[in-house]
């Protein structure tokens, strides 16, 4: 069995070690150590108290056993013991003592080659970076569209972003049933830990301002991602993000020109069909009149809206929702399994 670590305890690694925990899907791996330099009292109070997701549904503590510390987490039968370090350094991590195989970078800050490579030095077999990377590596990774080109050469991963993970699949499938000439893509976002809560200063002018009571249109690092994944579509398709005083869940708003004759009904039994087929473990679909709240803790890399499907002769209007934080969590430990079942 592999054996995993997570690297940044903050909302994506919370998340992803939740989700591992709540999972059904038994996975063929264990998460075996958890890295922040945060105060552990505070990763236990963050863990077991989460305003987005609820309070963790069962029981977590920690101990001290030899001068390491332990995040033990319990729920009816299901128990799991993990190590919790501190250290800022990636290379100065104990992943060779602790035969760790995959790193799930989530801190945010190695997202370079040569930053991520540290995890490598320190003895680890493979890194996933759980953001889109800020350089070249060696794979960068949809779910459910390109994992299964990961080669066993590929040390260096990246899961690109959640809005990746959502916008891929679905240029990807209407792509391949229309063909799309030229495409634009706005992406409705929840606020992140990068904005100020009052205006501050920021590299981004726009995101300096507080993001409880501005609507903030900023860039999308989900465009070069998808270009990586999906090259045919580099000068075809364009688009920013639109920051919301929301703090979870997101939606993609795709409009297209496409190249052949379409309808919304089209279009709509396409999406359906994507869900129940090969797309069916990342994707759904909904014809209820929802909103932003009802998605929230979907496991889905996007959940299409069929009701705002639109057509004007060739361009159309696709919307789709996802949770920005635990549909992405999922996507990493299924990325994780993915490298699990290669090597059994």
């Amino acid at each position: 069995m592999q054996r995993v670590a997570i690297n940044g305890f903050g909302r994506i690694g919370r998340n992803v070690l939740r989700a591992w925990f709540e999972n059904p899907k038994n996975f063929q791996f264990e998460i075996v150590a958890v890295n922040d330099v945060a105060d552990v009292e505070t990763l236990l109070h963050l863990f077991k108290y989460d305003t987005t997701h609820g309070r963790f549904p069962g029981k977590v503590d920690l101990s001290y056993e030899n001068e390491r510390i332990y995040l033990h987490l319990s729920k009816d039968q299901a128990q799991l013991k993990v190590e919790v370090l501190c250290q800022a350094n990636p290379q100065d991590l104990p992943w060779a003592s602790l035969h760790v195989d995959v790193v799930l970078e989530c801190t945010g800050l190695f997202r370079s080659r040569e930053a991520a490579t540290g995890h490598i030095s320190a003895g680890a077999k493979r890194v996933i970076i759980g953001a889109a990377p800020f350089d070249s590596v060696d794979a960068a990774i949809v779910y459910g569209v390109n994992h299964h080109e990961v080669k066993a050469s590929d040390q260096i991963i990246s899961s690109v972003s959640c809005t990746t993970q959502a916008l891929v699949p679905l240029v990807k499938i209407i792509d391949d049933a229309f063909g799309i000439d030229t495409a634009l893509m706005t992406e409705i976002h929840a606020v992140t830990a990068d904005q100020s809560v009052l205006d501050h200063a920021h590299r981004d002018l726009r995101r300096a301002r507080a993001s409880g009571q501005n609507i903030i249109p900023t860039t999308s690092s989900a465009l070069g991602a998808l270009k990586q994944v999906m090259p045919k579509m580099a000068d075809r398709i364009d688009g920013y993000s639109i920051r919301v005083p929301t703090i979870n869940v997101a939606a993609i708003d795709l409009t297209f020109i496409s190249q052949t004759p379409i309808t919304d009904h089209k279009i709509n039994e396409v999406l359906i069909q994507a869900a129940k087929s090969d797309y069916r473990e990342i994707m759904d679909v909904t014809d209820e009149p929802l909103v932003s709240s009802d998605f929230n803790h979907s496991p889905y890399s996007l959940i299409v809206d069929l009701t705002q499907t639109m057509v004007v002769g060739h361009q159309a209007k696709v919307f789709a929702w996802y949770d920005n934080e635990w549909g992405y969590a999922n996507r990493l430990l299924d990325l994780c399994e993915s490298f699990s079942a290669s090597t059994t």
